[in-house]
């Protein structure tokens, strides 16, 4: 349905190209210096809510898998974005905010072996009643439960998934409405990976009179799931056990003091993370930490890390009763005396007066290992949410160099034109082949229909000096 658009811009491209040579030529321009990575986004789906990202079930289908906050798993199969959601969870959902929410279906993980045995796995919110004094009670966007559940396929039809099936595998209850994270993924080990903020408001709690979130926040307890990693065994014999999974020996906290299921903590709301087991790839974990009132930063997560909130925002000392202005000094040990673990990147809100700057809200995104771009082979790209809270404004980065010594941000280029993008950025994705996509929309809410998923194309490099003689 959008190979007449792909063919435009393509088209568009050349005769763009040709202008430029031809203007340079006439304008006697000896020569030329350009470093740019150029992209295009070619449409995948549009007429979407709000869209989070999207994946593939591993099975050879081609088809391309879409989140939608407000409920629905949608299939693209051969170019065509299905009428009939795989699944519909959003009668399970809490009512969702029409002005801004961060609650609904938040995360999708296929089985590696979902061929064979048709699984997977969901992130969502549901409603409960808060206890009296809790910051969320008695609010239209107030506390509720983070739920992760397994469902399967259904026997009679692969693009249906069977609604009566679901396995609820983990909840926490949530005090705040925000901070819900929501990622799921298995990991090259194959355990299922999923993301819990810190359970939301501000501050992690500590400027609250009593602290909301406990005497050293969330994050920084490692005997609550919220503001960490969690890492399960869904494959494992569960007879003997009280859920429905298991916990991988090798899990930092097994056998000693500290929640079983955190891989990795001191988080504030880790929204989207992935792994680099592409081809070519090295397996890392990265992760985006969505910041505070400052700073945003790209984290590569180690078993066991402590990544710094609340004490740190970013690379800086965080004060939770003024937060515009980091402190000198701080910390550089958790609570347990384990040393604190820094970002690769971080970059700045803008008019925080620090550089560099970016945007308001890290979207993490995924290593590049298709073939379709091998100009982006090896680059991390993500991206940010938007420039302004109210404005889509989102923008796409990349970071060329992700495991060097001095990795940096890199702005994308969209088309020759360096047009915005233009939506607020929700989510990134990627398909069987490595390639990567970015979902957007104009609605700051999930609600409406200009939700777009997009294919990121990138355009040979043009490096120059070139010299027309």
């Amino acid at each position: 349905m959008f190979i007449g658009k792909v063919i435009r811009w393509r088209l568009s491209l050349i005769i763009l190209l040709l202008s430029i040579a031809l203007l340079m030529l006439a304008g006697g321009v000896g020569s030329a210096q350009a470093d740019v990575t150029i992209i295009e986004l070619e449409p995948l789906a549009a007429g979407l809510t709000a869209p989070l990202g999207v994946t593939h079930a591993g099975d050879g289908s081609g088809r391309q898998f879409i989140t939608e906050q407000s409920g629905q798993i949608r299939i693209v199969q051969d170019g065509n974005l299905l009428p009939t959601p795989f699944l519909d969870v959003s009668a399970k959902l809490p009512e969702l905010n029409p002005s801004f929410d961060e609650r609904g279906l938040l995360g999708l993980a296929f089985h590696p072996r979902y061929e064979q045995n048709g699984r997977f796995f969901i992130r969502y919110s549901t409603p409960r009643n808060g206890d009296p004094g809790e910051p969320c009670f008695g609010t239209s966007r107030g506390c509720h439960t983070e739920i992760l559940a397994e469902y399967a396929v259904s026997t009679s039809d692969p693009n249906q998934a069977d609604p009566d099936s679901e396995i609820i595998l983990f909840t926490v209850d949530e005090p705040q409405f925000n901070h819900n994270a929501g990622d799921v993924a298995f990991g090259p080990d194959g355990f299922l990976y999923f993301t819990l903020g810190d359970g939301g408001g501000a501050h992690d709690g500590l400027a609250d009179d009593p602290p909301s979130h406990g005497p050293i926040g969330n994050a920084q307890n490692i005997e609550t799931p919220l503001g960490a990693i969690l890492r399960i065994n869904v494959d494992a014999p569960t007879q003997a056990s009280e859920t429905a999974y298991t916990i991988p020996p090798t899990n930092p906290f097994v056998g000693q003091p500290g929640l079983d299921e955190i891989y990795a903590y001191g988080l504030r709301n880790p929204f989207k993370f992935s792994f680099d087991d592409g081809p070519g790839g090295d397996g890392k974990l990265y992760l985006g930490d969505v910041g505070q009132n400052l700073f945003e930063e790209v984290n590569i997560i180690e078993r066991g890390g402590n990544y710094g909130w609340v004490i740190r925002e970013g690379f800086h000392c965080f004060d939770p009763f003024n937060p515009t202005s980091p402190p000198s000094t701080c910390n550089d040990f958790g609570p347990q005396g384990e040393p604190l673990v820094n970002p690769i990147v971080e970059y700045a809100h803008p008019e925080s007066g620090f550089i560099p700057e970016g945007g308001i809200t890290v979207i993490g995104g995924f290593v590049y290992r298709g073939t379709d771009s091998p100009n982006l082979l090896g680059k991390y790209i993500f991206g940010d949410f938007a420039q302004a809270f109210t404005i889509p404004s989102g923008t796409l980065y990349y970071i060329a160099d992700p495991t060097g010594k001095n990795p940096e941000i890199q702005k994308f280029q969209i088309g020759l034109d360096d047009r915005p993008y233009g939506l607020f950025l929700k989510g990134f994705g990627e398909d069987e082949d490595g390639e990567i996509y970015a979902c957007g929309s104009t609605a700051l809410a999930p609600i409406g229909n200009t939700g777009v998923c997009a294919r990121i194309v990138a355009f040979e490099r043009y490096l120059l000096p070139i010299t027309f003689k």
